[in-house]
């Protein structure tokens, strides 16, 4: 979370970091292995050799104005009129406790079988944990299916009035119906659905809680046996008070410390035995570290060897690169892969994450959302292990270091077959400007178009939203009212959410849901290559986690651009299965089901509507 604010170098600190021993990522982990010098994109740097990750950022120099793209992606936003009264709780206060600045994700899930997506907010809460709150809770919203939601949260039983950062959905007991997992400031909650609209909270003895600072997760299955796994991200050390105090007392400015005050905390990976029920495997999986303030993380396959790996963002720590094995066991990456730190070497403040093939050589690019000055951070996919930090070839730095972005999405926003690019931004400290300084807490959003190649260009008139500044966490992406494009659910601090309901001119699309054969859940890690008319090939992942503690649209939706036929779709499942679906309608959502043993036919599929 909050990593430096501008000119926090400069600040009279009251308790400095240095008194209280702060640590920093590189004391408390093995030096990163050395990475060679790899050839990249135009413009770009070799990745260098290990990061010094005791030294700041440093600030991006100027660049060239940023053209904009002409408007070809359009949102309206439409929470006004949607029905929804939820409002974040951040619990910021004069004592700027630590937690409090990370913010909260959003979550879709048809959690009654309707066929809708309905929304889940979570929120935090004053500290400490004991003290009187002005939050509500968090709540879940049913999608009517004409833009405007109802509260039902009392009726499911999921209003949760903890410190909840973030949610992850998947049907952890195989019963058909999603279910919720929460990341909290105190121990995690698990909350089974039952199958009727409500749920009931699993927590005990689900071996689930961690009762940690747990920040995201994402739902995968590692070891292929069937069974949804989760990966958790945990943040830090934290006590009423760690951090320090930072600011100017003189000024009565008191803000958000460094990151670097915090001390690290270790991850988990859990795995399902089945039954809901979960067992710490994480050293047994070769992924066990202390070094990462974790925050968001995204499970997909990275290297195409059909196994899901994780990638994992980090708050001036290395960014984690986990591969599968396939043997119950992961190699670390992290240090030789160079996604870990900046092209030039730093260790940078990640808070979102994303994996998305976005030049069209069917590798997965990996992408993080960082600080302000830090600039988000694109990595080209050179070999499924070693990564480029293409982000200035990819023309993205000038809108970003500005910025303090959070959820995320590379994600196809006009259907025309490219990934495109939206981070939501926000600024920690709401009082810099006691310091002298220009730098609001509330900023825009920013909307790159992929032109088709993996370089990018900001939308110019992406909508009133985007015009306009917010102090935003929480993104998830999907299509909320069935229409054949992705609409975005933010959730701002101390706000009611923002809907932004996609009205970008129409393209050809095809939605495909992926479910295991039994019971019929997301076949979360399955892949899926899109033959269209012309010879071209579109590459699509069922990722696991993704933005920024968040959980997105289960189903694919793969935009086709002007390409009037598919020829066919060649899916790859968890279980190592492959299929095919010959010549499907466009405009039309199918359903394939994943073969449950070798040898059977092909997948034909059902064309649900």
């Amino acid at each position: 979370m909050p990593p430096r604010s501008p000119g926090r170098r400069a600040r009279p600190i009251l308790l400095a970091i240095a008194l209280f021993g702060g640590v920093s990522c590189r004391d408390n982990s093995p030096d990163p292995l050395p990475r060679p010098a790899v050839a990249g994109p135009p413009g770009t740097a070799g990745i260098p050799a290990a990061p010094p990750a005791d030294r700041p950022t440093p600030k991006v120099p100027p660049a060239r104005p940023a053209a904009t793209e002409p408007t070809t992606i359009r949102f309206r936003e439409v929470g006004e009129s949607s029905g929804i009264a939820f409002r974040h709780r951040s619990g910021n206060s004069p004592s700027k406790e630590f937690p409090t600045a990370n913010g909260s994700g959003v979550a879709l899930i048809d959690h009654d079988g309707d066929g809708r997506l309905d929304l889940y907010f979570a929120t935090t809460r004053e500290l400490p944990l004991d003290a009187p709150t002005t939050s509500q809770g968090n709540r879940l919203y049913r999608n009517r299916g004409d833009r405007t939601f109802e509260d039902v949260t009392a009726r499911a039983g999921v209003g949760f009035r903890g410190f909840n950062h973030g949610v992850a959905v998947g049907d952890f007991d195989n019963n058909g119906h999603p279910d919720l997992y929460l990341t909290n400031l105190g121990g995690n909650v698990l909350y089974l659905n039952r199958g009727d609209g409500t749920f009931r909270d699993a927590t005990k003895d689900s071996g689930a809680g961690c009762g940690l600072w747990c920040s995201g997760a994402a739902a995968l299955d590692y070891d292929r046996d069937g069974d949804l796994d989760l990966y958790v991200t945990c943040y830090g050390k934290y006590f009423p008070g760690a951090g320090g105090e930072c600011g100017d007392p003189k000024k009565g400015a008191r803000t958000y410390c460094s990151p670097r005050s915090i001390n690290p905390e270790r991850h988990f990976l859990l795995r399902n035995r089945g039954d809901a029920t979960f067992e710490d495997v994480t050293e047994a999986a070769g992924i066990l570290r202390t070094d990462g303030r974790g925050l968001g993380v995204v499970a997909a396959d990275v290297n195409g060897d059909g196994l899901v790996d994780l990638y994992v963002a980090n708050d001036l720590c290395p960014h984690f690169l986990f591969l599968n094995k396939g043997d119950g066991t992961f190699d670390d990456e992290t240090g030789s892969s160079g996604a870990a730190a900046s092209g030039s070497g730093y260790y940078q403040a990640g808070m979102g994450v994303d994996a998305e093939d976005v030049d069209g050589d069917g590798r997965p690019e990996l992408f993080a959302t960082h600080f302000r000055e830090d600039y988000n951070t694109l990595y080209r996919n050179i070999d499924g292990r070693l990564f480029q930090d293409i982000s200035s070839w990819a023309g993205i730095i000038k809108d970003s270091a500005p910025y303090v972005g959070w959820g995320c999405a590379l994600a196809d926003l006009d259907n025309d077959g490219w990934p495109d690019m939206l981070v939501v931004n926000g600024h920690v400290d709401d009082n810099l400007a006691l310091l002298g300084l220009n730098v609001p807490q509330a900023e825009p959003a920013v909307l790159w178009r992929n032109r088709g190649n993996g370089k990018f260009r900001r939308v110019g008139d992406a909508g009133p939203y985007f015009a306009t500044s917010h102090v935003a966490r929480g993104a998830a992406f999907g299509d909320l009212d069935d229409d054949g494009d992705l609409d975005v659910v933010i959730n701002r601090m101390d706000d009611h959410p923002a809907l932004l309901i996609n009205e970008s001119a129409s393209a050809s699309w095809i939605r495909l849901e992926l479910l295991t054969t039994q019971p019929g859940r997301p076949a979360v890690g399955a892949s899926v290559a899109v033959h269209v008319e012309g010879g071209r090939t579109i590459h699509r992942q069922l990722k696991g986690g993704g933005s920024y503690l968040s959980s997105n649209d289960p189903r694919l939706l793969v935009g086709l651009g002007k390409a009037g036929r598919v020829d066919r779709v060649d899916v790859r499942w968890p279980n190592g299965e492959r299929s095919t679906l010959e010549g499907p309608a466009i405009r039309q959502t199918h359903r394939l089901r994943e073969p449950a043993t070798r040898g059977l036919p092909a997948a034909a599929g059902e064309a649900s509507r």
